[in-house]
């Protein structure tokens, strides 16, 4: 008896992966021995079911994807990504408001995953992230979207700026006011990389107040997101994800929250 279609998916790591394999493309029956690692008289059950729902079909020991089962495998991927990313890190998602990140883009929020949740301990929460400073302090460009500020990261700012950095950072117009008021070097005290924030050699965009995330930052390597809890209250823990599609969906997220801003006048030039 022929099992239903969602059951003949995803009932089986075999069949699934199989499928995510043949994403790639065509593989032959060695390809998905050894890229599966798995025995291969125990395949061809499983081969034979997903022939069955015309998912994938072979020639000479080589074995495609039919088109409904790239469409399929595509979408399956997609679920697979965002129950990945949800699952890992579970307790901070269903805490946490969404709002602030728009559907299409929460649809994609699996282009995160895997995910690791960085947080600080009870003695340093008021703290810069350690964790943070070392994913952000190398970076050779970064893009921030913030909704708060936190002065002990001037020092890996102006760190980064010294260090080459293209960086552009993009508040909400009450946290630039302050910064405005007490960050930046005004030219009469004492010049302190820790305290002041070399915004002449950056890029700062100002957007209106009610952003929905604390923060979106984007370097040549990760994304770190930062959301307010389900009561919109200030939570120090981010989402910390690697990799190009994860810079993407930061990127465009960036794209998203910043639009309308306008650019501050600074030393930097496009």
């Amino acid at each position: 008896m022929k099992s239903c279609l969602i059951d003949t998916i995803f009932l089986s790591d075999k069949r699934k992966n199989l499928l995510l394999l043949l994403l790639e493309g065509p593989q032959t029956s060695d390809d998905i021995k050894d890229k599966l690692n798995v025995n291969w008289g125990a395949m061809i059950p499983q081969i034979k079911k997903l022939e069955e729902w015309d998912l994938i079909t072979s020639k000479d020991r080589v074995y495609y994807l039919t088109d409904m089962g790239r469409a399929i495998a595509n979408n399956s991927k997609q679920l697979l990504n965002i129950l990945c990313v949800y699952e890992n890190n579970q307790k901070y998602w269903a805490t946490h408001n969404l709002s602030g990140i728009p559907p299409q883009l929460l649809d994609r929020v699996g282009e995160l995953g895997p995910a690791q949740l960085l947080e600080s301990d009870l003695a340093h929460v008021f703290d810069a992230n350690k964790d943070v400073v070392d994913a952000m302090i190398n970076a050779t460009f970064c893009v921030t979207l913030s909704n708060f500020f936190q002065p002990q990261y001037n020092k890996m700012y102006n760190t980064m700026i010294k260090n080459g950095c293209d960086l552009t950072l993009i508040y909400s117009q009450s946290v630039f006011d302050r910064i405005l008021s007490e960050y930046v070097y005004d030219g009469t005290s004492e010049q302190d990389d820790v305290k002041f924030l070399d915004w002449k050699n950056a890029k700062f965009y100002v957007i209106p107040d009610g952003l929905g995330i604390t923060e979106i930052s984007v370097t040549n390597e990760i994304a770190l997101l930062g959301l307010f809890d389900s009561d919109s209250r200030f939570d120090s823990r981010y989402i910390l994800s690697r990799g190009d599609r994860a810079r993407n969906w930061g990127l465009e997220l960036c794209d998203r929250l910043s639009e309308g801003g306008r650019r501050i006048e600074t030393n930097i030039k496009d």
